[in-house]
């Protein structure tokens, strides 16, 4: 009667573990499909933030440039030195 206690208790157990590993692990016959589907959605998703990345960055240089530009002082032309816009006629 204690081998029959015994052998019961350690089924029970083998099922229980078996019912808490695969119920933690997942493992239905979708769950590949949905982790594939899941990483080509997060595909597109990096593909997405690196594309906004990479403008944002190109944004980024753009405004520093104009700022750098900003900074230099401009100098006026010389008097005289930009085009003759005299009128040849009224000479």
């Amino acid at each position: 009667m204690a081998f029959a206690t015994v052998l019961a208790l350690l089924i029970l157990m083998a099922v229980l573990a078996r019912w808490v590993i695969l119920s933690t692990r997942g493992d239905d016959g979708h769950s590949l499909a949905a982790r594939d589907a899941q990483m080509a959605r997060l595909r597109e998703e990096v593909d997405a933030l690196q594309s906004e990345v990479r403008r944002l960055g190109e944004e980024q240089s753009f405004m520093v440039r104009l700022l750098t530009e900003g900074d230099r002082p401009r100098t006026a032309p010389p008097p005289g030195s930009g085009p003759d816009l005299s009128n040849p006629e009224t000479t």
